[in-house]
């Protein structure tokens, strides 16, 4: 999950996940983040995540300034555990894949001594591959069916806007109508709007993660999707 914690003198008031490819941040009550301090600007800044699934921050011409890692900055890479300053406030960024991903990286491999002798049965079998399954959502109803979309991004978005993987058609289709999150463990739905995503026929409040097992059918602005693995 990547998420910001919004915190005043230490103290956590906000957990917000990031879902959506950029996230406002400023005092005016229409941004993602709302920070109400006159020193804030009525948009301020914004996260953005670029279609490699990297993330960025933006300052959209404050007039105090957004600082990481005590610099003033105009637009800069994020990564894991990152402090945004803004006013009084202090934004951390929390990215838990590339958290996960560091630390497979930093664990120490076995290593063996020159001075040992290594020990090898006579007939060593052979190491058993393990194919990892990949992950699809299969059209069943709607505009191309039948069509396989592979999840193999962080974020995979559905809606009829130029930002989203799957789309939908139709005027009155929202432009993001939700999003896969790929995680450790598998991939959840998450609504970003309210009442236009069903999961198994069940509505889906906004900003609900749920968790998707295989077989799970996803109604979205006309479209009918089955979570699988191939």
């Amino acid at each position: 999950m990547v998420k910001l914690l919004l915190k005043f003198n230490g103290a956590i008031l906000k957990d917000l996940p990031i879902v959506l490819p950029e996230t406002s941040i400023g005092r005016r009550p229409d941004n993602d983040v709302v920070i109400d301090n006159p020193a804030v600007s009525g948009r301020h800044a914004k996260v953005v995540m670029d279609p490699s699934g990297a993330f960025f921050i933006e300052d959209l011409n404050s007039t105090n300034g957004t600082f990481l890692r005590d610099r003033k900055v105009t637009r800069s890479p994020l990564h894991h555990e990152d402090e945004l300053v803004i006013a009084k406030h202090t934004l951390t960024f929390i990215n838990e894949e590339e958290a996960a991903a560091a630390a497979a990286a930093a664990a120490p491999k076995d290593t063996v001594s020159s001075d040992a002798t290594v020990v090898m049965s006579a007939s060593p079998a052979p190491p058993k591959i393990i194919a990892e399954k990949a992950a699809f959502l299969r059209v069943l109803e709607g505009e191309n069916p039948g069509v396989p979309y592979s999840l193999t991004l962080l974020t995979t978005y559905i809606g009829k806007s130029s930002q989203a993987h799957i789309k939908l058609k139709g005027f009155f289709q929202p432009e993001l109508a939700a999003c896969i999150i790929k995680k450790a463990d598998g991939h959840a739905l998450t609504a970003l709007k309210e009442k236009i995503v069903k999961l198994n026929g069940i509505p889906l409040m906004e900003q609900a993660q749920v968790p998707l097992k295989e077989g799970d059918v996803i109604n979205a602005g006309g479209l009918k999707l089955m979570y699988f693995f191939q």
